[in-house]
């Protein structure tokens, strides 16, 4: 009975050591069936995981994933080397970290990855900034990044969404690849870990939305001149480009832009000082140079006004602010009218001319040419109209009953001290200081004509020229 009792114990006994020593072996070595980095590692000892971590890291790759690029560091590339002390705590970790109780069951079940603790790494810096000088990612053509902003589609601001460039932050990035290559990170993200330039400023900025709401505030507002017959609209396009908006959203007008847009308009509508022509009552059609007729906008008034309008918000239908008008918006040649004064030096003879029809001529004595005080031609506007008036200037103080000015000092007169004696040659000596000296009876009658602005066209012309014009 003792022996059959004593083989049961004997056999429990054994295997009990057979275990205890399994644990023992398995406090030092790897359990079966482990796979360390894709590795076989069953029964490896600390220095055999050593040894796996390094033939791990001889073959170590960071792969680095721009937008438009993919570039590769190989660790041997820049000597990239475990930390030695790194790696021995690793394998200690490795190893602290198993389940010895387990060791038979691990011979039956299937192969089982083991958890790499973090790992450390040197490498040669100098090695790794020429590497970093070679990627793809540094040289290729980059593309620049594009804050969000507010313009002008169609007729409305819209907020255009932000662009995000190519370009690369050298530091950045050469900071992202040390850390990758440090811990053996085998992937870098470009855009993720932030080594490009991105921009500054999103389409969900409340800064921008609060841009886009005044500008298309202020661009609500149409705005377009009525030049006689004809309508001009102000384009939202010209419009948009009054307005700036500051960092904090602000909006406010950009005083240089309005300006140059009514100067612009200037350009186009302007006909102050251009030449006319003007079919004389003679027949012939003369080319009238010089003067101060003519539309001229009021740059800094009409700056002003503008401003006004756009704040007030409502569509606007007027003409521009001048500092001078003229007759009609018709074409600069011929924006007189057909109410006008016609004067012929040439001829020291004038006509006044209503709604297209004469209704009064005579001759006259003009500036003495042999003084040089010759009446300047060109074309002029009456600058107002004065009953018995008296005429101040160098050496003479005169009065007259009827006295019209056109050209400064210049202007149409009686002059009852001429005794009825007008016209032929008495200007070229006898004339006048540059006034159109004219019969009393006729100068009187001219002043019911003549009125604020209305045109005055002084040329020289002799009518039995044979010249096909005259320009002066």
């Amino acid at each position: 009975m003792k022996k059959k009792i004593m083989i049961p114990i004997a056999v429990v006994t054994a295997a009990a050591a057979v275990y205890a020593g399994g644990c023992a072996y398995f406090g030092s070595h790897m359990l079966p069936n482990s796979v360390l980095v894709e590795e076989d590692a069953s029964n490896q000892d600390r220095k055999g995981i050593i040894d796996i971590l390094d033939r791990d890291a001889d073959s170590y790759t960071l792969e680095i994933d721009g937008d438009s690029t993919t570039d590769v560091i190989y660790g041997k590339e820049v000597s990239l080397e475990l930390d030695g002390a790194a790696r021995e705590r690793a394998a200690d970790q490795i190893l602290s970290s198993q389940d010895v109780a387990s060791w038979p069951l691990r011979f039956f079940g299937g192969k089982k990855e083991v958890l790499v603790p973090a790992l450390s790494a040197d490498f040669d810096k100098a090695l790794l900034d020429k590497r970093i000088d070679e990627l793809t990612a540094v040289n290729e053509k980059a593309r620049k990044s594009e804050n969000a902003s507010c313009k002008l589609k169609g007729e409305k601001f819209v907020i255009v969404p932000e662009v995000y460039g190519t370009q690369i932050k050298k530091e950045t990035l050469k900071q992202n690849i040390i850390d990758s290559l440090s811990t053996l990170s085998d992937r870098l993200d470009l855009r993720k870990s932030g080594c490009y330039k991105d921009p500054s400023i999103k389409k969900n900025d409340p800064v921008l939305k609060k841009a886009e709401k005044k500008l298309n505030a202020y661009l609500k507002p149409n705005i377009s001149y009525r030049l006689g017959g004809r309508s001009v609209t102000v384009s939202k396009e010209d419009q948009a480009k009054w307005f700036k908006a500051d960092k904090k959203g602000n909006v406010s007008f950009d005083d240089d832009a309005i300006y140059a847009f009514v100067r612009s308009c200037g350009y186009k509508y302007n006909t102050f000082g251009l030449p006319r022509k003007l079919k004389t009552q003679y027949g012939r059609t003369v080319t009238i140079k010089g003067g101060d007729y003519g539309w001229w906008i009021n740059y800094p008034a009409e700056v002003k006004q503008l401003k006004a309008d756009v704040r007030a918000g409502k569509d606007v239908k007027r003409d521009f602010i001048y500092h001078s008008e003229a007759a009609n918006h018709g074409p600069a040649a011929s924006d007189y009218g057909d109410t006008y004064a016609e004067v012929n030096i040439g001829e020291q003879h004038m006509f006044m001319i209503v709604k297209g029809k004469k209704v009064l001529e005579s001759d006259f004595v003009s500036g003495n040419t042999s003084l040089n005080r010759g009446t300047p031609t060109g074309t002029y506007t009456i600058k107002y109209k004065e009953k018995d008036a008296t005429l101040n200037g160098e050496n003479y103080s005169t009065p007259v009953s009827w006295w019209m000015p056109f050209n400064g000092g210049i202007g149409f007169h009686d002059a009852p001290w001429r005794h009825g004696r007008f016209g032929g040659e008495i200007y070229k000596t006898a004339g006048s200081h540059g006034c159109i000296n004219l019969p009393p009876e006729v100068a009187k009658k001219l002043f019911t004509y003549v009125y604020k602005g209305m045109p005055v066209l002084v040329y020289n012309y002799k009518a039995k020229d044979t010249k096909k014009a005259a320009e002066d």
